[in-house]
């Protein structure tokens, strides 16, 4: 997984304000670019051009009262850094959700980042979700980002023994290298103590499966230990979460499914809303 490109999703929420800064700051430590998004429903885009008479959703210069108070923003919080990257405004008009993932394969951005915010259940099924729309069609990686999150500076990517597994851990390894976040791997096994495999020998089989990863990216100095931990999926990470430390959460996800079902989705979307963290969603 590269990381040249970022495109980040703002809105005027402070979990899009954060998603905003945390793709400033990766791609800093990237040496990426950074296209920032404001996708407005069609019929806000309809009230606005009656009182600012500009639009263009190529990334032209755009007149219009929120992206030049989003424009001025991110001007003050680049002037506090000594490097920054190259920062780029669009705008994208519909169903934002679809139109932040179009515009993110049009300009062939290598991750999208979006804010997370937290919701019930019953709120994302009658409100809808932005973050849970774009992960669940993106081809591209997706890190949401709670509003208070920080500086990402640890990653706990949670695999299986699966091909699917071994792609996530190559992806969220890439990632890692290119923004300099420390890695840490888990590895959750079905079954009780007693009839499950030995701690020792599922954490050598991960082990052996990670090293041939790494050393495939060149990352053999990189070598994580790989904590093994039996039960539920989702309980147990979320518990290597609390007591690792990690700021990202890295999870293989599928894409498709309806909106609003999460006990009855997939691992990826459970974890998705319940991780207190950033999560990255590799697609699969």
């Amino acid at each position: 997984m590269k990381v040249q490109h970022i495109l980040a999703a703002a809105d005027e929420s402070e979990a899009g304000r954060q998603a905003v800064r945390s793709a400033i700051d990766l791609a800093r430590r990237a040496d990426a670019r950074v296209t920032v998004v404001r996708a407005v429903p069609v019929m806000a885009l309809a009230v606005a051009a009656t009182t600012t008479g500009g639009y263009d959703s190529a990334g032209a210069e755009i007149q219009s009262p929120a992206i030049e108070e989003l424009r001025q923003w991110i001007e003050s919080d680049l002037r506090a850094q000594s490097e920054p990257p190259p920062v780029e405004l669009a705008m994208a008009s519909g169903i934002p959700g679809m139109e932040i993932r179009r515009l993110a394969e049009q300009r062939e951005a290598d991750l999208v980042v979006l804010g997370r915010k937290q919701r019930s259940q019953l709120a994302r099924f009658i409100l809808g979700d932005t973050a849970g729309l774009v992960a669940r069609h993106s081809r591209i990686p997706c890190l949401m980002v709670p509003a208070k999150s920080g500086s990402l500076g640890r990653m706990l990517v949670a695999i299986d023994g699966s091909d699917d597994g071994m792609l996530v851990l190559a992806k969220a390894a890439s990632f890692a290298q290119a923004t300099g976040i420390t890695l840490q791997v888990l590895t959750v096994e079905s079954g009780s103590g007693d009839r499950a495999i030995p701690g020792e020998s599922a954490g050598m089989s991960r082990e052996r499966q990670v090293r041939k990863i790494l050393s495939h990216l060149g990352m053999e100095a990189a070598l994580p230990a790989v904590e093994v931990r039996r039960g539920a999926i989702v309980p147990e990470i979320l518990a290597a979460l609390g007591t690792s430390g990690s700021d990202v959460l890295a999870i293989g996800y599928h894409r498709g499914g309806l909106p609003g079902v999460i006990e009855a989705g997939s691992t990826g979307r459970r974890l998705a809303h319940a991780a207190p963290c950033a999560v990255l969603t590799i697609p699969l």
